[in-house]
């Protein structure tokens, strides 16, 4: 992921706001919004706000802190993405880097990612399946979907699985937005039968809710898109390509992000230099500790838990199959 010169946003105030009253909410405190809006996803508390144009925006814990940068009017609105923001991804997913028009508070940029899920999975990702992972685990995967995406990751961000001295960096998940826009499966990609599969595993994990807190459902035939926060640095991939980490520097990376994650319980199946964003220290040299290069992973639409990971929570006595965050 390469720096990118940015166009000049329009004022703040010329710009309009979809989402309710929202300066007044966003000086409320995460954990003290109206009960009215909480909502709980795989053990991950949100905030749901529903915009003027029929749209719904889930926020987590990080995002609230940047609420005003949230609203799709300020990035998704007419294209803003697009319009404003660099492309990322070079293969079938649609990701894009966008700059916050908003001057209140700290400057922020976003990830904006559209959700692939109940898609099918092309072959140019589980063809990097890397090795040791089951044939049937590669056979049966599946692009995660947004909150189980959101809440994987969360685990993995707080996992006590392994060595307490490793974390394993990623970007911050903020937001979950679905536009009021109704599209037809064709236009999405998406089969029944496999969107069945994620809204039966949404409803079972709802039905474990306490009493009085509305239930998240999803819709086959809306959109969703994954607000994260920017990662600085520079990918692995960019950094082969300008000969500032060697092919052999970037396959060993990838094997140490792959152990990295099995000792904290969990795999992604498409690992790759371009998933692994890495800094450079201010005279050039990429940033180490301890003899290895320091990184942040950035994409996790094929994390998952592995089955030691599933053995230490049994062991560990983790209630249930879902992590839970602090808040309501």
């Amino acid at each position: 992921m390469t720096e990118a010169t940015w166009a000049v946003a329009p004022p703040p105030e010329q710009m309009p706001q979809t989402i309710p009253d929202l300066l007044n909410l966003s000086r409320i405190l995460f954990n003290e919004v109206p009960r009215s809006l909480r909502r709980r996803v795989y053990g991950i508390p949100y905030v749901r706000l529903d915009d003027t144009t029929g749209g719904r925006l889930w926020v987590t814990r990080h995002g609230w802190q940047h609420l005003p940068h949230l609203d799709p009017a300020k990035w998704y609105l007419d294209g803003q993405f697009s319009r404003r923001g660099k492309r990322l991804s070079e293969g079938s997913g649609a990701v894009y880097r966008v700059s916050s028009t908003v001057s209140v508070g700290r400057p922020i940029e976003l990830v904006v990612k559209f959700s692939r899920m109940a898609q099918d999975l092309p072959l140019d990702v589980s063809s990097q399946f890397p090795g040791g992972v089951p044939r049937h685990v590669v056979d049966a995967a599946e692009f995660n979907d947004p909150f189980q995406e959101f809440g994987l990751l969360e685990e993995l961000r707080n996992s006590r699985c392994g060595p307490s001295s490793l974390r394993v960096r990623t970007k911050r998940p903020l937001a979950i937005y679905s536009p009021g826009k109704r599209f037809e499966l064709w236009q999405l990609g998406r089969t029944e039968d496999r969107f069945r599969q994620h809204a039966r595993q949404l409803v079972e994990d709802q039905e474990t809710l306490e009493h009085g807190m509305k239930a998240v459902e999803m819709s086959i035939d809306r959109q969703y898109v994954y607000l994260f926060h920017w990662v600085r640095g520079i990918d692995a991939q960019s950094l082969m390509q300008a000969g500032a980490l060697s092919a052999p520097e970037a396959s060993a990376l990838v094997v140490n992000v792959i152990e990295d994650l099995a000792a904290t319980g969990f795999r992604v199946l498409d690992n790759k230099p371009g998933h692994v964003i890495l800094r450079k220290r201010p005279a050039g040299r990429l940033l180490r500790r301890d003899g290895r290069l320091v990184y942040a992973l950035v994409d996790f639409e094929l994390l998952q838990r592995t089955e030691r990971y599933r053995r230490w929570r049994e062991t560990a006595g983790v209630a249930g199959t879902t992590h839970r965050q602090g808040g309501w």
